[in-house]
């Protein structure tokens, strides 16, 4: 009878050669670790059951073992540090950070397109994705917090030395278009975001005066955004002045990506007819959803809808909607029913007559009750109507990360006097904007429990305040603790299959 051969390791030698007796080796976040472990007999399940002690420490190729700083503190427990300066700095996120960015290929590409500027813009990538910070407060969180030190980046940044640093990335026009080129260029839908930058910029030839969402003649530049809708993940980006035409702009700036599929998903205050003609002459297929009582809106179709067969679900509930037949431009107009919310505003507006009926009325009830609850959407494409709803609601979860960096961005813009220093500070956004999407990625696939993920319970801004609260104490140079894990950051890090050492 042959004996059974033992199995090989999955992991590289230079890992195993550190395994001894009574050790357990863990890949978690691409990164290798090894655990304590010891076994003892389970009466439950008839057999010995492994149990972890805890973590020893790392495995680093060009390091090899390294002593978790977990085991030195309960080593240095019997230490007093009585008459020592203790000065605590933020670790938990910047430990986080920087092995997502290597993990996620983002580190090794800036060190290789940015050789003399990678720790500076890390650097600023963390204190806007820690702290959403304007420029002037950079100085202060990195005089709070550990990156510099993992970044092996000794330097005091003063004002001057940012803004020469943020002038100098911006000259680096060739290296950040390398850096923004999409390695998948055949994306089918893309969704566009322009964000109107008040700027009191005397010197900056971008800066002109425009319309915007405040409805006034300012001068401005347009932040004009493209995602993937699929996936919301940032995919590139363009600054172009206030007064140019947003189609315009956005025909160019994907000609600029090279992104070779696209269908514009724009939001209700973009369609107008004009709009319209300007995304047909330009050969752009569009998504727009229509205002409720647009003329384009065959509100008559609406009758019996529900007693048909032409429904979807869609978070928990089911949608109606109509078929028409594209017109001879093109154009399809698809329109929708959600009855639980037509139910929601009905009981909404009749609340409202009864609290502040100088605004509200009966009669007025009675015009807008036919339309409560509809969502009319204009399109040039060939999908379906289904794919047409899921497409333009992935638009509301943009909102939710880009909201995070979005009011600083405007604050330290506004009065930068370089466009250099302008598309350093951008592509520094940019990033950063990097970073919050791999969050909300981990949190709407993560599981909580067996019917929802994490993004139920935690925000983007959640998970980043939990790794916040991990500290190291630094005591002199060499020697420093890490503070221990609160119940609550744990058990979100171990739903994340995050390891903070």
């Amino acid at each position: 009878m042959k004996k059974a051969t033992k199995p090989t390791s999955s992991h590289p030698q230079w890992v195993t050669k550190h395994k001894q007796s009574g050790t357990e080796i863990k890949k978690i976040n691409g990164r290798y670790y090894l655990y304590a472990v010891t076994s003892r007999y389970d009466k439950s399940i008839g057999r010995a059951k492994k149990i972890s002690l805890g973590i020893l420490g790392s495995i680093s190729e060009t390091e090899g073992f390294i002593p978790s700083e977990k085991k030195s503190l309960r080593e240095k427990a019997g230490k007093t540090y009585c008459g020592k300066e203790a000065f605590a700095v933020e670790y938990g996120y910047a430990f986080w950070l920087m092995a997502l960015l290597e993990d996620a290929n983002i580190l090794p590409r800036l060190q290789t397109l940015f050789p003399d500027l990678w720790q500076f813009i890390v650097s600023m990538v963390y204190c806007r994705t820690a702290y959403q910070s304007p420029l002037k407060n950079v100085p202060f969180h990195l005089e709070h917090a550990d990156i510099c030190q993992q970044l092996g980046w000794e330097i005091s940044l003063s004002d001057q030395k940012m803004s020469d640093f943020l002038f100098n990335l911006g000259t680096k026009e060739a290296s950040i278009h390398a850096y923004l080129e999409p390695s998948k260029k055949n994306r089918t839908c893309v969704l566009v975001d322009a964000t109107d930058i008040v700027s009191h910029s005397k010197n900056i030839p971008i800066v002109e005066k425009g319309y915007n969402a405040r409805m006034d003649f300012s001068p401005q530049f347009v932040l004009l955004y493209l995602y993937d809708a699929a996936t919301l993940q940032p995919l590139y980006y363009r600054i172009i002045p206030g007064n140019i035409r947003e189609v315009t702009a956005m025909k160019n700036t994907i000609a600029a990506s090279g992104i070779q599929q696209c269908i514009f998903i724009a939001d209700k205050g973009f369609f107008s007819e004009n709009n319209i003609a300007s995304l047909e002459a330009a050969q752009l297929q569009y998504i727009i959803p229509l205002r409720r009582g647009n003329k384009h809106i065959a509100y008559n179709e609406l009758k019996d809808i529900e007693l048909g067969d032409n429904h979807f679900e869609y978070a928990k509930r089911h949608i109606f909607f109509t078929t028409p037949s594209p017109t001879a431009a093109g154009r399809t107009v698809c329109l929708y029913l959600d009855g639980m919310l037509k139910e929601q505003e009905k009981n909404d507006y009749l609340s409202r007559i009864s609290s502040v009926p100088e605004y509200y009325d009966k009669e007025d009830f009675k015009n807008k009750v036919g339309r409560m609850g509809t969502l009319g959407i204009i399109h040039n494409t060939s999908m379906n109507a289904e794919d047409i709803y899921l497409e333009y609601k992935q638009r509301g979860d943009i909102e939710q990360f880009f909201d995070q960096l979005k009011n600083t961005l405007s604050a330290s813009s506004s009065y930068m006097q370089r466009e250099e220093s302008l598309k350093g500070w951008m592509f520094i956004n940019h990033i950063s904007m990097e970073v919050i999407y791999k969050i909300y990625q981990m949190l709407k696939t993560t599981p909580l429990n067996k019917k929802q993920n994490l993004n139920h319970k935690y925000s983007i801004a959640d998970t980043i305040a939990h790794m916040k609260t991990i500290k190291k104490i630094r005591f002199s140079q060499n020697e420093f603790i890490i503070t221990e894990t609160d119940k609550m950051t744990r058990i979100l890090l171990d739903k994340l299959k995050i390891s903070i050492t």
